[in-house]
């Protein structure tokens, strides 16, 4: 059997790309190393959000199509994600009141039209302000917390649903390219032929490139994000974001009965450099010690995740300063091979902008219209077309999912896994 598409990495952008093409009628292979969401999308800081700080960079579109995404994904899956007030206290701001007002002000322009309530100032007797040491005004705003694994296994649950087969532990070992298909070699021994390949590997992207013999000049850096879970600092459900003296923000947000506290913007070398470091864990307990009156230690961490966010290497200096978009590469010098370069954790990007589903299904139309129009007309049916697409990027994303993301077969011709699993737990601190 020859596939229209083989993709590699079973990540949040893999899988959206499987239920775009399956949804198109392609016939689809999706293969992944480890298992759905192991790395980069099961590690954010669980976040669907414009992103409030990406303001201060200008980047202005990405954040009004970040909102404007963020009200689709809240009506399209509201079993996974669900809003959240963000409080903001006006405490070791490195921002004037008037710069973080204004800020918050164009925050609700970029995404008029939205059913969360608008942002405003909170007055320093407000009881959300009641665990902050300090006694200051703040802000209160609205984003939304998603289950960041479940939205990785919703989107591959609709692909199956659709035809396309998704094969965990089953990794590209080797490729030879013609100039109408790929042979491609896996690593149970098997080998297949596809017409083009889709590189959703995330922080393993050059390196796939290198396994199947490609060449990029583009640019890649490595930025690790990591996160503590301490008990609970505060009684109930809204979340806190913290300016930081280095002009970072960290967020302080429930998750499972206690409070998650992340990110942290480190550069690493390799994509298995994702454990947490004990200077990482100082730094986010310091973060939180800033604000709250309880204080904590590492000795009182309870869990720990960390991910690595494969930014394209657009020249600047800071971390934080790197794009947080995506660059689509194709190269078409025979058959063709599309390669996203992406973020990762925590954005959503912290960390949410970039882990927004229906972003990733823009994402994904965007790269099947791309290989569709590097390919024979023959090539594809019909459906991948510039009006097959534009269909496709109208369609409410996830639309039949919500009882396929609890859905997650012990055996399936389409998927194979070793167990039924629930999302990833944190990981006990080194």
């Amino acid at each position: 059997m020859t596939y229209d598409l083989l993709i590699a990495g079973g990540g949040i952008n893999g899988c959206a790309i499987a239920r775009e093409a399956s949804l198109l009628g392609l016939s689809v292979l999706l293969v992944e190393k480890d298992d759905l969401a192991a790395h980069t999308s099961s590690a954010s800081s669980k976040l669907i959000h414009g992103g409030l700080r990406y303001l201060e960079t200008y980047e202005f579109r990405l954040v009004r199509e970040a909102l404007h995404e963020r009200e689709r994904m809240l009506a399209a899956a509201p079993h996974l994600i669900h809003p959240m007030a963000f409080v903001l206290p006006h405490a070791h701001s490195v921002r004037p009141w008037w710069m973080v007002r204004a800020g918050l002000y164009l925050y609700d322009l970029l995404g008029l039209g939205s059913s969360l309530p608008r942002s405003r100032a909170l007055r320093r007797d407000d009881p959300r302000l009641a665990p902050i040491a300090h006694n200051v005004g703040g802000f209160l705003y609205w984003d939304a917390q998603v289950d960041d694994a479940a939205l990785v296994r919703a989107n591959a649950a609709d692909a199956v649903a659709n035809g396309a087969q998704v094969e965990t532990g089953v990794a590209v070992t080797g490729a030879e390219r013609g100039g109408m298909g790929w042979h491609v070699f896996l690593s149970d021994r098997r080998t297949i032929d596809t017409r083009a390949i889709v590189n959703a590997t995330g922080p393993w992207v050059n390196a796939f490139l290198d396994t199947i013999r490609i060449h990029t000049t583009s640019g890649l850096r490595l930025i690790k994000g990591s996160h503590i879970v301490v008990p609970a600092l505060w009684e109930g459900d809204h979340a806190y974001i913290l300016q930081q003296p280095d002009r970072r923000v960290v967020f302080a947000t429930p998750w499972r009965g206690g409070t998650m506290i992340g990110t942290t913007d480190v550069p690493v070398e390799r994509p298995e450099d994702a454990g947490i470091t004990s200077a990482e864990i100082d730094y986010l307990c310091a973060a939180a010690n800033r604000y709250f009156r309880r204080q904590i230690a590492p000795a009182d961490v309870t869990g720990t995740w960390s991910g690595i966010r494969a930014l394209y290497d657009d020249g600047k200096d800071e971390a934080r300063t790197i794009t947080r978009d995506y660059v689509l590469e194709l190269d078409t010098s025979s058959a063709p091979i599309l390669s996203v370069f992406d973020v990762g954790p925590g954005d959503t990007v912290g960390y949410g902008a970039t882990w927004e589903a229906d972003r990733r299904r823009r994402l994904a139309t965007v790269a099947l219209g791309y290989v569709a129009s590097s390919s024979n007309a023959d090539s594809f049916p019909s459906a991948v077309s510039a009006a097959g697409i534009s269909r496709a990027a109208s369609r409410p994303a996830l639309a039949g999912a919500r009882c396929a993301t609890s859905w997650w077969p012990k055996k399936s011709k389409s998927i194979h896994s070793s167990e039924e699993r629930p999302s990833p737990q944190p990981s006990t601190p080194p």
